[in-house]
C-alpha cells in the first residue's frame, strides 16, 4: 500500500499539490464552500470533526485533504505567513497573530509562533467551536506549527474535543530543528490526548530517490491517510462500523502514537498473514509494537474479503499489545481493490525515546514555550 502512495506523489504533476515541509507558495484553487461539505457532513453523521492546519507543513496537509474532497470533516487553516495561507485550499482560513508577526511569518522561532497564537485565543476559540474530534496537524522543528498547535489543541480540548495531533518530525541531520522539534513535541502531548508522529527519516529510508518535494508530499499523504482514516471509519457506513466512542477509547490519553499501512493479496490464511508482516513490519514504524496500549485497526478489501478475514488480519496485528490494550477495529468492502486487502493502524502507547534524546533537563526553549501556553 505504502508503495502505491509512494507512486501517487512521484506521479502527480508539478504544483498539484503542497510540497515543501514547513513553508511554501504553490497555487491552489479556491477553497470548496463551506455550505457544501458541511451539509455532507451532517446527513451522513452527526459527529462533528475538524482538522486544523497549524503552520506551513500543516497548511500543506489540510490544503492536500481539502482538495482530495474529504466530506466526513471540515478544514481549517491556521498560519503566520499570510502569503503561504493565501495559497492554501481550506474551508476556513485565520491568519495567526496580526499584530505578532505583520503577515510575514515567525522566522522559524516556536516562542513567536506561540505568542501569535496566544494573542488569538478568542478568535480561535470561535473559529474552532464546538467538536467531537479535532485533529491538529503540523511540522515540528518550524516556528509557527512547532509553538503555535498546542495552544490550539488546548483550545479544542477546553471546549469539549477529542484532540489528536498529527505531526512530521524532522530529519536527524537537522539539528536545530530536531531541538525545537523535540521541545514542541512534549508541549503538544501535554496539551492532546494523542499524538501521532510521521518520521521524515522512515519515509527517506523507503523512499530515498524521491525529489525533496515529492518526499515532503509523502509525509503530507502520510498524515492524510491517518487522519482520513479515523474520520470515515467514524462518518462512512462500513462492513464493521467503529463509532465516536470507540474512536474516544482508544485516544484519550494515548500518548504517543504511531501510523502503520499494510497490503495483502489474495484469499484465505496467506493473505492474512501477507496483511500482518506487511502492517507491522511497514518502514514506517520506527519503534517495537509489544506492549502498545491502544489500536485503531480499518481494514479495506475486496468483495472477496470476509469478516473473518478482517477479524484474522486485526487480531495478528495486536497477538503481542498489552493485555489491557484498547483495541477497535473497523471493517469496509471496496470492490475496486480487487483481491486486494489494505490496513491503516494508529497505534497508541508506543514507546519511542530517539523522539526526545537523553537530555536530562528540561530545554530552555520549552521552558519559554511553556509560559506562553500556560494560562
Amino acid at each position: 500500500m505504502l508503495e502505491g502512495i509512494i507512486n501517487d506523489v512521484r506521479n502527480e504533476k508539478a504544483g498539484a499539490a503542497p510540497s515543501k515541509n514547513e513553508v511554501c507558495c504553490v497555487e491552489t484553487p479556491t477553497a470548496p464552500p463551506v455550505e457544501s461539505s458541511q451539509k455532507e457532513i451532517d446527513e451522513n453523521s452527526a459527529v462533528r470533526i475538524s482538522v486544523i492546519g497549524v503552520g506551513g507543513a500543516g497548511c500543506n496537509a489540510v490544503s492536500r485533504l481539502t482538495k482530495a474532497g474529504i466530506t466526513s470533516a471540515r478544514t481549517i487553516a491556521l498560519n503566520t505567513d499570510k502569503l503561504h495561507l493565501d495559497m492554501v485550499t481550506a474551508h476556513h482560513k485565520h491568519l495567526l497573530g496580526r499584530a505578532v508577526t505583520k503577515g510575514l511569518g515567525s522566522g522559524g522561532d516556536p516562542v513567536i509562533g506561540a505568542k501569535a497564537a496566544d494573542a488569538d485565543r478568542g478568535a480561535l476559540a470561535k473559529l474552532i467551536g464546538e467538536n467531537e474530534i479535532v485533529f491538529v496537524c503540523a511540522g515540528m522543528g518550524g516556528g509557527t506549527g512547532t509553538g503555535a498547535a498546542p495552544i490550539v489543541a488546548r483550545l479544542a480540548k477546553e471546549q469539549g474535543a477529542t484532540v489528536i495531533g498529527v505531526v512530521t518530525y524532522p530529519f536527524k541531520i537537522e539539528r536545530s530543528r530536531m531541538h525545537r522539534a523535540r521541545a514542541g513535541l512534549k508541549c503538544l502531548m501535554k496539551e492532546a490526548d494523542t499524538v501521532i508522529v510521521v518520521e521524515n527519516d522512515r519515509l527517506v529510508q523507503y523512499a530515498p530517490n524521491l525529489p525533496l518535494d515529492k518526499a515532503f508530499a509523502l509525509a503530507d499523504e502520510i498524515t492524510n491517510k491517518a487522519v482520513r482514516g479515523i474520520s470515515d471509519l467514524i462518518v462512512l457506513p462500513s462492513m464493521m462500523n467503529v463509532d465516536y466512542a470507540d474512536v474516544k477509547s482508544v485516544m484519550k490519553n494515548g500518548g504517543l502514537a504511531m501510523i502503520t499501512i499494510g497490503k495483502g493479496t489474495g484469499k484465505g490464511t496467506d493473505m492474512v498473514e501477507e496483511t500482518v508482516t506487511s502492517t507491522r513490519h511497514s518502514p514506517l514504524i520506527g519503534v517495537p509494537l509489544e506492549g502498545a496500549k491502544g489500536a485503531l485497526l480499518h481494514v479495506e478489501g475486496g468483495a472477496s474479503m470476509s469478516l473473518g478475514d478482517a477479524t484474522r488480519i486485526c487480531e495478528g496485528i495486536s497477538a503481542d499489545f498489552d493485555n489491557e490494550a484498547e483495541i477497535k477495529m473497523g471493517a469496509r468492502v471496496n470492490e475496486s481493490l480487487g483481491n486486494s486487502v489494505e490496513v491503516i493502524a494508529v497505534v497508541t502507547g508506543v514507546s519511542a525515546p530517539h523522539l526526545f534524546g537523553d537530555e536530562p533537563q528540561k530545554e530552555k526553549q520549552e521552558m519559554v514555550m511553556e509560559s506562553v501556553i500556560s494560562f
